[in-house]
């Protein structure tokens, strides 16, 4: 398989060269084409050369073969590039076409390369002599994963080839900030996992003309993760001036010297694949802001790297798309015959999840026919690829760094299939001591986790199941071609050892401890535990005395004194004994789910605890003692059944509290101690307070800088909704998801939201002002959800340009709607709207069959006029709809 690697690397870095160095090829793209297709015949015949290397000497010798071809060509490759930009500096500063037609030819490399050609045909030739069959798919389909199996960067697409499909309103948004937004230099970074497109959105902006035209001098630099600060600086040099940079300039005397070329020119610079904050920090001071409207570009999966390299530019998130999504954008490119339809969901299934994969295939199947014969072919590639990618995913884990194999280990204890939310895999994986920063730098343990997590994704050893608004992963699971291995692995390692997964399954050799009476060599077997996982799903009360019996008997027997995770998610209200808090060495408690009723009061003596979910719950109190957990990083509680929530006393501090979510504050919470959680990150409450408390908790809350999340409803003594209290919360950047039930004493909070919102709900805000010319300037809200009362006026407005991304928009019981206008131009990535109970509104916009986009529209319990106007063929208002693919008219009683 590692020559199928290389070799996959090889065919990358010529698509790459066809692709994004159209200038550097000029006169050259016959011979590098002819070796793409010569590259991709071999290709199309290792499954079955590596399949019969064992048996075969010959086969053997001829891997051999191509493993030496695959250096030599990997060489003079690497050798032209060189040669070529030094001798015209990749062609970013003058007209490569000019330059390139009275350039020599230079006869040495001309035959170099000639040679390569002749080499692999030669290989070619001999594979099909000996009897090598092909895999017929390969050659017409290319390969559709070679980020899968070679693990090189694998957005380098032609924006040209493949469409971006499902991401229109992401490019149109990309190159308007990139032609307007002022004059000061501003960095625009795209977020998103590997795969998802980030790289090809702002190839396809990099290579319009119009964006061509407008910046005179653009340079592209892919980074590696490696990042070498001295070489990348010379890199973009080479780039800008067309020339080597003096080996004997300092690092100081070559930032001086770029940052003079660049100061007087308009400049595009991409830096592609940014691991690390470090790498702007690094390189910022090259780049002069002259006020010309200059821009850098960043694409990175990290978040808190693009917002560091710019806190004033909201960065655009590239969104997960469902299965659901991807079929519907399958058929939006693709015409599917009825009896086509199930090989078609079998494609897109296939995919595995790559938006890459997908668009590859789109473009592939929408420029043929649509026949069995070929959809089929395409299926059973995608599946023997898959398998392939199982072989190349097993070996690509043998060089894994020990805490990635340790956070794949993790998922063997969990059921098969099942979808994991990452929050709470990262908050075990800190737990258990896999969050370990290699660098040394002083990063929240949880950014470390995550950071394995997006690289397990990157690997494609894990995949996304769920995202949330913000494009973070909601949760996820293993590749199931792996899953088998990395349980075998785990074995191999001792792994399971000292960790416990109750599965009630009577296979397990632990069935009879917990689940039955035997005591026998508990201390034997369970003495080193660091982990303690129960999945009995059970109904009624066995579940939890059987694990609270086993947990008295094992702590009387002193076996927990290592252990370091109890996660009960799930589990039916386990009985936990008061001897709980003994386990000092616990990090995490989970207890979602449990509908557990009281706490223990010695849980306040797990000094070590990092994490308390109580979400689901109900646990109506909080010992008091729980402030003396300094550890404590998040703490999960049931909003629903309002636990009361007591702010920790002037002598706690709590600084690494980065989670408060579900808490209930009344008129008796003391408000003194919040100002001391200053590092919150997520912020749920609900709140029953008097004006002097509301107006401190809207001070704290405008403060807190880290926070992404924010979740508050305010109640009366009823338990209805009332007024909220908050100052503007412009200045919280990292703020990506806003909830607030309650009618909002200061409308000017929603006019200056925050402009890195993706999802913003508001209920009983009781707004008499439009609210939508101020949301519409949100340019990353992808939901939006207008609740009861939310606004009270008679005309609402979508402005022409307005809510360039949002995806899905909810109407409910707008009780005094009755004309809505949509613009041309407004809401055009919009893809499901809900209108409910909205009874005064006389018709659907008229801007509504302009929304291209839209796939499905639900009116629900509407006025009897408007369902008139929208009866099929018939209602004054169906042309406006009647493009949109699903629309569904309900009807219920008291909604």
């Amino acid at each position: 398989m590692m020559t199928t690697i290389s070799l996959s690397e090889t065919l990358d870095t010529i698509a790459r060269l066809l692709v994004q160095e159209s200038a550097l090829l000029h006169g050259w793209n016959k011979q590098f084409k002819s070796i793409e297709k010569e590259l991709r015949v071999l290709c199309s015949m290792l499954p079955d050369a590596e399949a019969k290397q064992e048996s075969d000497a010959g086969v053997k010798i001829l891997l051999d073969r191509i493993r030496k071809v695959e250096v030599h060509a990997d060489s003079v490759i690497n050798s032209f590039i060189r040669r070529r930009e030094l001798q015209i500096g990749s062609g970013f500063l003058r007209n490569p076409v000019s330059v390139f037609e009275n350039l020599k030819v230079m006869p040495k490399l001309s035959k170099e390369i000639e040679g390569v050609k002749n080499e692999i045909h030669q290989i070619n030739e001999e594979c099909l002599r000996i009897g090598l069959k092909k895999v017929e798919a390969i050659l017409e389909l290319g390969f559709l994963f070679p980020d899968l199996v070679s693990h090189t960067r694998s957005d380098g697409i032609s924006s040209e080839q493949v469409d971006i499909v499902g991401f229109e309103g992401e490019v149109r948004l990309f190159k308007s900030r990139l032609l307007s937004g002022g004059s000061r230099l501003s960095v625009i970074s795209i977020v998103g996992m590997g795969g998802s497109g980030k790289t090809t959105l702002a190839q396809k902006a990099y290579n319009d003309i119009e964006i061509a035209q407008h910046f005179p001098c653009r340079a592209w630099l892919t980074l590696s993760r490696s990042f070498h600060f001295i070489e990348e600086v010379r890199n973009i040099w080479r780039r800008v001036e067309g020339s080597v940079a003096g080996e004997t300039w300092t690092e100081d005397e070559l930032l001086d010297r770029l940052h003079g070329v660049l100061e007087n020119r308009r400049y595009l610079i991409v830096l592609d694949d940014v691991w690390t904050p470090i790498v702007w920090d690094s390189l910022k001071y090259a780049f002069p802001d002259a006020s010309n409207g200059s821009r850098i570009v960043i694409t990175t999966r990290l978040m808190e790297a693009a917002v560091s390299a710019d806190p004033s530019s909201p960065p655009l998130v590239m969104r997960f798309l469902s299965e659901e999504d991807y079929w519907l954008l399958f058929t939006d490119k693709v015409r599917v015959p009825s009896h086509l339809e199930h090989i078609g969901k079998e494609i897109v299934k296939e995919c595995g999840g790559s938006w890459l994969a997908l668009s590859r295939i789109v473009h592939f199947l929408s420029t043929r026919e649509a026949t069995p014969q070929l959809w089929s072919k395409v299926l059973q590639h995608l599946r023997e690829t898959n398998l392939d990618l199982g072989r190349a995913l097993k070996l690509a884990t043998e060089n894994l760094p020990s805490e990635l194999k340790k956070c794949l280990f993790y998922f063997g204890l969990f059921k098969e299939k099942e979808n994991i939310p990452a929050r709470r895999l990262i908050a075990l994986w800190v737990a258990e001591g896999f969050a370990n920063d290699e660098n040394g730098a002083e990063d929240p343990r949880e950014y470390v986790a995550e950071r394995h997590l997006m690289e397990l994704i990157d690997r494609q050893m894990i995949q996304v199941a769920k995202s949330k608004s913000n494009g973070k992963v909601k949760s996820c699971r293993m590749h199931n071609i792996l899953r088998d291995v990395w349980v075998s692995k785990s074995k191999e390692a001792n792994f399971l050892q000292g960790r416990l997964a109750d599965h009630f399954s009577r296979d397990d050799g632990s069935f009879s401890h917990i689940h039955g009476n035997n005591t026998t060599s508990l201390h034997f077997h369970y003495n080193a535990l660091r982990s303690f996982l129960s999945f009995d799903s059970r109904e009624g009360p066995s579940p939890g005395e059987d694990i609270g019996k086993f947990l008295s008997r094992g702590i009387a027997r002193r076996c927990f004194q290592s252990l370091r995770v109890i996660d009960f998610e799930g589990v039916f209200r386990p009985k936990l004994p008061n001897a709980i808090g003994k386990l000092i060495q616990l990090r995490y408690l989970g207890l979602r789910w449990t509908y557990l009723e009281i706490l223990p009061s010695t849980i306040g003596n797990l000094l070590n605890l990092q994490t308390l979910d109580l979400k689901h719950t109900y646990i109506s109190k909080l010992p008091s003692s729980l402030w003396k957990m300094q550890q404590l990083r998040h703490l999960y509680l049931s909003d629903s059944y309002r636990t009361r929530f007591v702010a920790p006393a002037i002598a706690s501090s709590l600084t690494d509290l980065q989670t408060l979510w579900g808490a209930f504050i009344d008129e008796n919470s003391r408000m003194e101690g919040l100002d001391r959680l200053i590092n919150l990150r997520k912020l749920g409450l609900v709140c029953r307070l008097t004006l002097s408390q509301k107006e401190a908790l809207a001070k704290w809350i405008a403060k807190l800088n880290y926070l992404e999340s924010l979740r508050m409803r305010s109640i009366d003594d009823k338990v209805q909704p009332s007024s909220l209290y908050l100052e503007p919360l412009s200045g919280l950047k990292n703020l990506s998801n806003i909830y607030l039930c309650g009618r909002l004493e200061s409308p000017v909070v929603v006019q200056e939201f925050p402009e890195n919102l993706t999802e913003v709900t508001l209920s009983v805000s009781g707004l008499t002002e439009d609210p939508m010319p101020w949301l519409g300037k949100l340019l990353n809200l992808q939901f939006l959800n207008l609740f009861s009362g939310s606004f009270t006026g008679r005309v609402m407005v979508c402005s022409a340009g307005g809510f360039p991304l949002l995806r899905v928009l909810k109407l409910w019981m707008l009780e005094e709607l009755e004309e809505w206008i949509v613009e041309v131009g407004s809401l055009e990535t919009l893809r499901e709207i809900e209108i409910r109970s909205c009874k005064k509104l006389k018709m659907i916009p008229d801007g509504f069959q302009h929304l291209t986009q839209c796939r499905q529209i639900k009116l629900t319990n509407m006025a009897d006029g408007l369902k008139a106007r929208v009866i099929e063929n018939q209602g004054e208002d169906w042309y406006k709809i009647q493009h949109v693919p699903s629309i569904i008219r309900t009807e219920f009683q008291n909604c």
